[in-house]
Protein backbone atom coordinates (compact mmCIF):
# COMPACT_ATOMS: atom_id res chain seq x y z
CA UNK A 1 0.00 0.00 0.00
CA UNK A 2 1.49 3.68 -0.94
CA UNK A 3 1.93 6.42 1.68
CA UNK A 4 -0.83 8.15 0.32
CA UNK A 5 -3.26 5.10 0.17
CA UNK A 6 -2.77 4.55 3.87
CA UNK A 7 -2.84 8.00 5.14
CA UNK A 8 -6.56 7.74 2.97
CA UNK A 9 -7.46 4.48 4.86
CA UNK A 10 -6.54 5.84 8.05
CA UNK A 11 -8.45 8.68 7.52
CA UNK A 12 -11.70 6.71 7.04
CA UNK A 13 -10.62 4.36 9.72
CA UNK A 14 -10.80 7.16 11.97
CA UNK A 15 -14.36 8.58 10.67
CA UNK A 16 -15.75 4.83 11.49
CA UNK A 17 -14.34 4.80 15.03
CA UNK A 18 -15.37 8.57 15.71
CA UNK A 19 -19.48 7.21 14.74
CA UNK A 20 -18.64 3.93 16.86
CA UNK A 21 -17.14 5.57 19.74
CA UNK A 22 -19.71 8.15 19.96
CA UNK A 23 -22.56 5.90 19.91
CA UNK A 24 -21.73 4.61 23.04
CA UNK A 25 -23.02 5.31 26.27
CA UNK A 26 -20.73 7.09 29.00
CA UNK A 27 -21.57 4.04 31.39
CA UNK A 28 -20.58 1.24 28.96
CA UNK A 29 -16.98 3.54 28.34
CA UNK A 30 -16.68 3.69 32.21
CA UNK A 31 -17.17 0.03 32.84
CA UNK A 32 -14.47 -0.99 29.89
CA UNK A 33 -12.12 1.49 30.97
CA UNK A 34 -12.02 0.75 34.78
CA UNK A 35 -11.56 -3.01 33.04
CA UNK A 36 -8.75 -2.19 31.35
CA UNK A 37 -6.49 0.11 33.68
CA UNK A 38 -7.03 -3.18 36.14
CA UNK A 39 -5.02 -5.22 33.86
CA UNK A 40 -3.01 -2.31 33.22
CA UNK A 41 -2.28 -1.91 37.11
CA UNK A 42 -1.71 -5.27 37.44
CA UNK A 43 1.06 -5.64 34.69
CA UNK A 44 4.61 -6.07 36.45
CA UNK A 45 6.05 -3.25 34.36
CA UNK A 46 3.44 -0.98 35.45
CA UNK A 47 3.96 -2.34 39.42
CA UNK A 48 7.73 -1.59 39.22
CA UNK A 49 7.52 1.35 36.94
CA UNK A 50 8.67 5.16 39.08
CA UNK A 51 8.40 7.61 36.26
CA UNK A 52 4.83 6.89 34.43
CA UNK A 53 3.22 8.88 31.53
CA UNK A 54 -0.36 8.97 31.58
CA UNK A 55 -2.77 10.83 29.24
CA UNK A 56 -5.64 12.78 29.82
CA UNK A 57 -8.86 11.42 28.18
CA UNK A 58 -10.95 13.32 25.78
CA UNK A 59 -14.84 12.06 26.50
CA UNK A 60 -15.35 9.32 24.23
CA UNK A 61 -12.10 7.03 24.62
CA UNK A 62 -11.05 5.02 27.51
CA UNK A 63 -11.02 6.66 30.91
CA UNK A 64 -8.09 7.04 32.19
CA UNK A 65 -8.18 8.79 35.78
CA UNK A 66 -8.27 5.95 37.78
CA UNK A 67 -4.63 5.12 36.81
CA UNK A 68 -3.99 8.41 37.40
CA UNK A 69 -4.89 7.95 41.05
CA UNK A 70 -3.69 4.41 41.70
CA UNK A 71 0.13 5.36 40.81
CA UNK A 72 -0.13 8.50 42.45
CA UNK A 73 -0.97 6.76 45.49
CA UNK A 74 1.69 3.93 45.34
CA UNK A 75 4.30 6.69 44.96
CA UNK A 76 4.92 6.93 41.59
CA UNK A 77 6.01 10.04 39.67
CA UNK A 78 3.08 10.69 37.33
CA UNK A 79 3.46 12.46 33.85
CA UNK A 80 0.85 14.08 31.27
CA UNK A 81 1.24 15.57 27.71
CA UNK A 82 1.62 18.64 27.06
CA UNK A 83 1.72 20.15 22.97
CA UNK A 84 4.51 22.31 22.34
CA UNK A 85 5.55 24.48 19.44
CA UNK A 86 6.22 22.80 16.51
CA UNK A 87 4.39 19.32 16.55
CA UNK A 88 6.05 18.48 19.25
CA UNK A 89 4.92 16.62 22.96
CA UNK A 90 6.16 16.82 26.22
CA UNK A 91 5.22 15.09 29.83
CA UNK A 92 5.24 17.22 32.64
CA UNK A 93 5.53 16.14 36.00
CA UNK A 94 1.98 16.65 38.04
CA UNK A 95 2.16 17.64 42.03
CA UNK A 96 -0.68 15.79 42.96
CA UNK A 97 -4.43 15.46 42.41
CA UNK A 98 -5.26 19.06 43.00
CA UNK A 99 -2.29 20.19 40.67
CA UNK A 100 -4.33 18.00 38.05
CA UNK A 101 -7.45 19.67 38.86
CA UNK A 102 -5.99 23.28 38.66
CA UNK A 103 -4.76 22.64 35.00
CA UNK A 104 -6.48 24.47 32.36
CA UNK A 105 -8.03 22.91 29.47
CA UNK A 106 -6.19 22.32 26.07
CA UNK A 107 -7.77 23.65 22.60
CA UNK A 108 -9.33 20.12 22.53
CA UNK A 109 -10.91 19.99 26.01
CA UNK A 110 -8.00 18.35 27.83
CA UNK A 111 -6.02 19.55 31.30
CA UNK A 112 -2.98 20.69 30.19
CA UNK A 113 0.26 21.88 32.16
CA UNK A 114 1.55 25.39 30.98
CA UNK A 115 3.66 26.39 28.96
CA UNK A 116 6.27 27.65 32.02
CA UNK A 117 6.60 23.98 34.00
CA UNK A 118 9.92 21.83 32.95
CA UNK A 119 9.29 19.17 31.04
CA UNK A 120 10.65 15.73 31.89
CA UNK A 121 13.53 14.03 29.96
CA UNK A 122 11.91 11.38 27.95
CA UNK A 123 14.68 8.79 28.57
CA UNK A 124 13.69 9.09 32.34
CA UNK A 125 10.57 7.17 31.44
CA UNK A 126 10.01 3.56 32.84
CA UNK A 127 6.18 2.73 31.52
CA UNK A 128 3.87 5.29 29.01
CA UNK A 129 0.14 4.07 28.72
CA UNK A 130 -0.57 4.94 24.67
CA UNK A 131 -3.56 6.09 23.40
CA UNK A 132 -4.94 5.28 19.79
CA UNK A 133 -8.22 5.34 18.43
CA UNK A 134 -7.99 1.71 16.61
CA UNK A 135 -5.33 -0.86 17.25
CA UNK A 136 -4.98 -4.75 15.79
CA UNK A 137 -4.02 -8.20 16.83
CA UNK A 138 -0.20 -7.39 15.35
CA UNK A 139 0.15 -4.30 17.05
CA UNK A 140 -0.74 -1.87 14.24
CA UNK A 141 -2.31 1.67 16.27
CA UNK A 142 -3.99 4.10 14.50
CA UNK A 143 -3.92 7.41 16.27
CA UNK A 144 -5.24 10.69 15.77
CA UNK A 145 -3.58 11.98 12.69
CA UNK A 146 -0.81 14.30 14.56
CA UNK A 147 2.06 11.88 15.23
CA UNK A 148 2.51 12.82 18.62
CA UNK A 149 3.51 9.61 20.03
CA UNK A 150 5.20 7.94 17.45
CA UNK A 151 7.90 10.80 17.59
CA UNK A 152 7.88 10.72 21.58
CA UNK A 153 8.08 7.02 21.55
CA UNK A 154 11.08 7.46 20.09
CA UNK A 155 12.83 9.57 22.72
CA UNK A 156 11.58 7.32 25.76
CA UNK A 157 14.19 5.27 24.87
CA UNK A 158 13.59 3.21 28.32
CA UNK A 159 9.90 3.26 28.44
CA UNK A 160 7.61 0.23 28.24
CA UNK A 161 4.87 1.29 25.91
CA UNK A 162 1.56 0.17 26.84
CA UNK A 163 -1.75 0.84 24.53
CA UNK A 164 -4.75 0.28 26.25
CA UNK A 165 -8.53 0.11 24.87
CA UNK A 166 -11.93 -0.55 24.54
CA UNK A 167 -12.92 -3.67 23.09
CA UNK A 168 -14.70 -1.90 20.49
CA UNK A 169 -11.38 -0.27 19.11
CA UNK A 170 -9.78 -3.48 18.84
CA UNK A 171 -10.26 -4.11 14.55
CA UNK A 172 -9.29 -6.64 12.03
CA UNK A 173 -6.79 -4.90 10.47
CA UNK A 174 -4.95 -1.22 11.06
CA UNK A 175 -3.30 0.44 7.86
CA UNK A 176 0.46 1.25 9.28
CA UNK A 177 3.17 3.01 7.41
CA UNK A 178 7.06 2.40 8.26
CA UNK A 179 7.43 5.06 10.65
CA UNK A 180 4.45 4.06 12.76
CA UNK A 181 5.83 2.78 16.04
CA UNK A 182 4.04 -0.13 17.61
CA UNK A 183 3.61 -0.46 21.63
CA UNK A 184 4.99 -3.05 23.44
CA UNK A 185 1.68 -4.17 24.66
CA UNK A 186 -2.13 -3.67 23.67
CA UNK A 187 -4.24 -4.41 26.32
CA UNK A 188 -8.19 -4.37 26.43
CA UNK A 189 -10.79 -4.69 28.56
CA UNK A 190 -11.43 -8.34 27.22
CA UNK A 191 -7.08 -9.24 27.64
CA UNK A 192 -3.83 -9.11 25.89
CA UNK A 193 -4.65 -8.01 21.94
CA UNK A 194 -0.72 -7.72 21.10
CA UNK A 195 2.28 -7.92 22.89
CA UNK A 196 5.50 -8.05 21.28
CA UNK A 197 8.04 -11.51 21.77
CA UNK A 198 10.70 -9.42 23.72
CA UNK A 199 8.11 -8.13 26.21
CA UNK A 200 6.96 -11.00 27.60
CA UNK A 201 6.39 -11.21 31.21
CA UNK A 202 3.55 -13.64 33.65
CA UNK A 203 0.77 -11.30 33.90
CA UNK A 204 -0.74 -11.28 37.43
CA UNK A 205 -4.34 -11.48 37.05
CA UNK A 206 -6.36 -7.81 37.82
CA UNK A 207 -7.62 -7.52 41.51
Amino acid sequence: MSGSSIIAAKKQLRTQMRERLGALASDRIAGESERVLRRVSAHPRFQRSTHVSIYLSMAKELQTMRLVERALAAGKSVYVPRCAPGGAMEMVRLAGLDDLAALAPSRWGIPEPPADRAPVDPALLDFVLVPGVAFDACGNRCGHGKGYYDRFLARAVNAFACAACLDEQVVDSVPAADHDRKPDIVVSPSGTVFCAEDRREPLSQPV
